[in-house]
Parts: C-alpha cells; sequence; structure tokens
C-alpha cells in the first residue's frame, strides 16, 4: 500500500522525524482521525496536569512555553507552531472546563492514545510507533528517545502532514472555542444555540440594619457635597470621605448580593464542577446623581436603549453592573427590554445585569417627579468559573479601561461648547450606541460567531451542507426547548435568536428553491412557468402561517402566553385563519415545505440531499404535536381548571 520510511538511530530533531513519520500517515481520513484523536489525549493530559496542580494557569503556561519552544526549533515552521499553540490553548480550556477527576483524565489520556492504533487498524496503515520504538528491537536508550520526541513533536507532526483543507479547519478550533465560550457563560447555559436560554438579569434587597446604616452614611456624604441639579454627578470610591468609603467597601462585599450571585452561579455545576469566582470591580464603582434627559449631550445615550459595554463578545466571563437604590426614587426606572421589565430601584433595592450584554435605557416618569436627589451606587462585579481565571481577570481589566476612556468622552460631550464636542456626542457616540445595541438586540454576536463558524467550516471543506446542517434547524430545537422548560426564560433573547436564525434557515431554503435562476441553469421565465402550480401552494401555505402569525402578534407567536408575558387565554384567538384551520402556523409551513419538496431538484439530490425538506417537516411536526399535548415542565393547559372557574 505504502512505503514506510526508517528513522535515523541517531536522529535528535524535528526535521530527522517529519520524512519517517509521513510515510506512516498517508491515508487522509488517518489523519483526520489523528486530529480529533490527539487533542483528547492532550486534553486528559492536561486536566491531569490541572489535579496535581490544582489550578488551570500551570497548563496554559505550559502550552505556552511549548509553542515558544517550538518556535525556536528550526524544523517547526512558524505557522504550524502557532496552530499548535492555539490548538493546545484551546484544549487547556476544555480541560479546564470539564474539570475532570484524575480517573477521567487518565481514562481521557488513554482513549486519546488507543483511539489512534484504531485508526492506524481501521484505514490499514502501520503505526510509526510498531515500526520504531515500540518494534522491541532498538536498545532502550534508542526507544526512550525515539518515544519522547514522537510524544514531544506529535500534534505539529500530524498538522504537517494533514491536507491543507485539515489545517483550516484545526486553525479555525479558536474560533470554535470562542463561540462556544459565548453560549456558556453561566451554570445555566449549554454552549449552543439550539437551546433554552434563561433570565440572566438578578435583583434582591439590603435590608439589614447593618446594610442600611451603611446606605445612608454614603447618601449623607454624597448630599454634603451640593451636587448640582441641572447634570449628573460621579464619585469613584477613592473620592469619598473616610466613613463613606469604609461603608461603601462594606456595601461592596455585601452577603445579601453575593448570595444573589451564588445563586445564579451555581457552584455545584456539573461542568464547572469547582465553581465560579465572583470578584469586585472596584476601578468602576462609584456614587451617581443623576440629572435630566439633555438633548444633543451623551447625556442622552442613558435614555436611549443601550449596552454599557462593548465586550459582549468575551467567552465564558461576565461583567454584572448592580444598580443599587439609596433613597425612595420614584422618578427614574430602568427598563431591560429583553425581559419587558422595568425596574425601579429604591432605598436597598438593587438590579444587576451583564454590562456588556443586555440592553436597556433609563425612563423618568414625569407624573411621579422625585422631591430630592435620585442617588445610587453602581457596584460591578466580574464573575468566571475558577478555572478559567485568564478570561475573567482579562475581562476585569479591558472593562475598566474601557470605563475610564468612555468617561472622558462622556464628560467631553457632557455640555458641548463647540460645534465639534456637539457632533461627537449627538453623532459618533450616540450613534455608535445604537448602532451596537441593533447588533445586539436584532442578531446577537454569539450568533454571528456561530453563523461564521458554520460558514468558514463549509467553506474549509468545500461542503455547503456542513452549513446547511448548522443552521438551517437550530430555531426549531430552540422552540421545542423553550416551549418545555418555559421558566425565567430570556424571552428578549429568545425571539431573537429564534427569528434570527429562521430568517437564516429561510434564507437557505430560497437558495435551493431558486438555485436554476442563480446559477444560470435556467431562464426565470422558465422556472416559474414550469413550477407556478408548486410556487402558488407553497405561497398559499407561507400565507396561511404569516396571517397566523398576525393574528397572534410576535409575543404571541413566540409563546408569550405559554411563557406568560401575554395575558391572555390559550383559545383566546377566533379570527382567520384560526378559524378554519388547527395550528395554521406549523401547518402553513409543512404545506409549503411539502409542495416544494415535489420540485426535482428539491429532492434529487442535484441541488440540496433529500433529507432537506423531510427534516425541516419531522421537526416541525415534532413541535406541533408537543403543542397540541401541551408537553412541557409542569401541568398541561388542558389539564387546568378554566381561569373563568
Amino acid at each position: 500500500m505504502m512505503n514506510s520510511t526508517s528513522v535515523p538511530t541517531d536522529s535528535s530533531s524535528y526535521a530527522d522525524i517529519i520524512q519517517p513519520f509521513a510515510g506512516y500517515h498517508q491515508d487522509e481520513l488517518n489523519v483526520l482521525l489523528h486530529l480529533v484523536t490527539t487533542p483528547i489525549g492532550i486534553i486528559g493530559a492536561l486536566s491531569l496536569l490541572n489535579r496535581i496542580t490544582t489550578t488551570g494557569k500551570s497548563t496554559v503556561a505550559l502550552c505556552v512555553i511549548y509553542a515558544i519552544a517550538l518556535t525556536l526549533d528550526n524544523g517547526v515552521s512558524l505557522a504550524t507552531s502557532v496552530l499548535t499553540m492555539c490548538i493546545m490553548i484551546s484544549c487547556a480550556i476544555f480541560a479546564a472546563k470539564m474539570n475532570m477527576n484524575v480517573v477521567l483524565s487518565l481514562l481521557t489520556l488513554a482513549a486519546g492514545y488507543g483511539l489512534q492504533d484504531l485508526a492506524h487498524y481501521y484505514t490499514g496503515e502501520p503505526t510509526f510507533q510498531g515500526a520504531t520504538w515500540g518494534s522491541g528491537t532498538s536498545p532502550v536508550e534508542e526507544a526512550m528517545s525515539l518515544f519522547t520526541m514522537h510524544v514531544y513533536y506529535l500534534l505539529p507532526l500530524i498538522l504537517d502532514v494533514a491536507s491543507e483543507n485539515m489545517r483550516y479547519v484545526v486553525a479555525l478550533s479558536p474560533l470554535m472555542v470562542f463561540t462556544y465560550g459565548n453560549y456558556f457563560i453561566d451554570s445555566h447555559c449549554t454552549g449552543i444555540p439550539h437551546t433554552f436560554q434563561k433570565d440572566r438579569m438578578m435583583k434582591g434587597n439590603l435590608s439589614s440594619a447593618e446594610e442600611r446604616a451603611s446606605l445612608e452614611c454614603i447618601r449623607q456624604w454624597a448630599v454634603s457635597q451640593n451636587p448640582p441639579r441641572e447634570k449628573t454627578s460621579h464619585w469613584w470610591v477613592a473620592d469619598l470621605g473616610k466613613d463613606a468609603h469604609d461603608a461603601f467597601e462594606r456595601i461592596e462585599h455585601s452577603d445579601t448580593i453575593q448570595k444573589i450571585f451564588q445563586e445564579r452561579f451555581n457552584k455545584s455545576d456539573g461542568l464547572f464542577s469547582s465553581g465560579y469566582k465572583v470578584d469586585v470591580v472596584r476601578g468602576m464603582n462609584e456614587v451617581y446623581i443623576s440629572g435630566p434627559n439633555r438633548k444633543g449631550t451623551s447625556d442622552e445615550v442613558f435614555f436611549t436603549e443601550h449596552i454599557d459595554g462593548p465586550y459582549g463578545f468575551f467567552p465564558f466571563a461576565s461583567l454584572y453592573r448592580c444598580i443599587l437604590g439609596l433613597d425612595m426614587n420614584t422618578e427614574i426606572s430602568t427598563i431591560f427590554t429583553s425581559y419587558e421589565r422595568r425596574e425601579t430601584v429604591q432605598t436597598g433595592d438593587f438590579v444587576a445585569f451583564d454590562f456588556h450584554r443586555e440592553p436597556h435605557l433609563i425612563a423618568a416618569n414625569n407624573n411621579a417627579p422625585n422631591k430630592d436627589y435620585r442617588i445610587v451606587l453602581k457596584l460591578h462585579y466580574v464573575v468566571y468559573p475558577t478555572s478559567m481565571a485568564m478570561f475573567g481577570n482579562m475581562l476585569h481589566w479591558m472593562t475598566v479601561k474601557y470605563n475610564e476612556a468612555f468617561r472622558a468622552l462622556f464628560l467631553f460631550t457632557l455640555t458641548p461648547s463647540d460645534p465639534w464636542s456637539a457632533f461627537v456626542g449627538e453623532y459618533l457616540v450616540n450613534g455608535f450606541t445604537k448602532l451596537w445595541n441593533g447588533v445586539h438586540k436584532q442578531i446577537g454576536l454569539a450568533n454571528l460567531f456561530y453563523v461564521m463558524t458554520a460558514l468558514s467550516l463549509a467553506y474549509t471543506l468545500n461542503n455547503s451542507m456542513v452549513m446547511v446542517l448548522l443552521t438551517s434547524y437550530v430555531h426549531y430545537c430552540r422552540y421545542i426547548s423553550t416551549y418545555y422548560i418555559r421558566k425565567n426564560v430570556n424571552y428578549g433573547y429568545f425571539k431573537r435568536d429564534a427569528f434570527f436564525f429562521k430568517t437564516v434557515s429561510m434564507t437557505i431554503l430560497a437558495y435551493f428553491v431558486f438555485n436554476p435562476i442563480l446559477t444560470s441553469k435556467m431562464r426565470a421565465e422558465e422556472f416559474f412557468v414550469l413550477y407556478m402550480p408548486q410556487l402558488l401552494l407553497a405561497a398559499f401555505g407561507i400565507f396561511v402561517s404569516s396571517m397566523a402569525t398576525v393574528a397572534l402578534g410576535m409575543s404571541g407567536t413566540y409563546f408569550g402566553i405559554e411563557l406568560g408575558f401575554v395575558k391572555a387565554d390559550y383559545q383566546f384567538v377566533k379570527s382567520f385563519p384560526y378559524n378554519i384551520f388547527p395550528h395554521p402556523m406549523i401547518l402553513g409551513q409543512v404545506v409549503a415545505f411539502g409542495t416544494l419538496f415535489t420540485i426535482p431538484h428539491m429532492h434529487d439530490g442535484t441541488v440540496c440531499p433529500m433529507w432537506y425538506i423531510p427534516l425541516h417537516i419531522a421537526l416541525y411536526l415534532t413541535h406541533m404535536t408537543q403543542e397540541i399535548f401541551d408537553y412541557h415542565d409542569g401541568t398541561p393547559w388542558y389539564k387546568m381548571k378554566s381561569k373563568s372557574e
């Protein structure tokens, strides 16, 4: 089948071993399997190291040192060294996240090793080990030397013998980890967009005598500074008087606040069993007195829907802002648009939300104006898995620096003294804020990264079905899982994600349907004449489904009744098409899909695989069955007593 190459007995470098190694790894499937099994073994080894050293920092440091050592090796190219470092760090992240015990780490290491031999057996290629140091014919010292070189160089060797496409796939591993980390940002997430996502906002109240005394101490100090009523005022913690400073420190470390975080970021989580750590971000904490909405300055940002920070793409870690009231505020509220919730914090009340991910705005109730200053504390906490301290520390530092820079820009535009500062405040600050908020609200950075990953894999593998499989069916899975769980839903994100992925899915469907026109295989006139009956029936199905959406409204369409966001009875809709068809939204889509399936290129494999449309129909019917029987984690509606009884 192939000619194996012997290894020189005096081999001591990468250049000596690469050619003989390649002789035993010529089968592309064998190499592809090695690109899977090798990281499995590395994850096991790094997980074992984590257990021995009781920290994940040592594994990351080892990965970096190893990559640097490879870079200095004349036989290893810079590209291979960089790619190796990316894979090693990705493996270190997975090893830290999985937090396996010693036995499981050893089993994973052994699995990586054993699966490599199995790959050779399956593809019919002899092993490099069997022909060299494992043959039993080499002296012990020489065998140990070859074994050490094999282990040390294994990953770069596999990368160098891999085809160009496979190398590109491996190069995407950091992007895949990055995407995964954007979905896995607390102990209730799964790391993929297909599953239910919980509400990430938290709130509570500081009610103990000691806590209330500390709040009053801070408030009295702030009022004693005679802040102006016509604009906002801010004091960092370091600027406070001694008593107020000490009181602020006590509030930062309040057991009540810490308990809220611990309940949300569960320490007993199965994947991050070592728990999450909550650190105070002292460099951002402040006393804040709010002013009126002032058109044309950066103050307007806060009365416009916005996201406070720019690092919503940061994996695994979150930075929370906690707004804590110091008075009986009745006028100023914070509206969290994702949850359709309005919070008016008063003395001791606090609400915590993700600084970099949560859209919100400030609203004033002119019918209930405050009679005195409205003073709040802005507390900040960075939350991350204890095994992911590098991400938490990095997000901490980057956010503090961003906040300092934004504060300087904010003050520059607060009272515009010239056309330039007015332009910066009105168009740059406010304009970018609206744009960034729009990206988060309509698309979501995690979703954007997921689609980019799918596209990159499809392009690299030269297989469009990778993109189809990864993106066409996400919204169905999200429907089913959200409908089932229901409790504490991040409703805004559910609607956003479901709509976004359905849009991606329907775009792919449209491309397949009109592919003969788009690829110039058929003239448009010919296409529409030939398939007019199917297109009209499909259009009718889409029309019925669309009218069902109109009848329910967007919130009703996305389970607003079932999730408790729309106060209405299950059978409140009596208008078309609900007065004619049962479950018209789903049945209309099924009719459209079924009709399109009869078009030859939609089932004969020339444009899309035969299973493409049947899988759409199967998932829709699965969800319809779920709706008919109201299958969820609770009592079905038909078993409940009527609300009128």
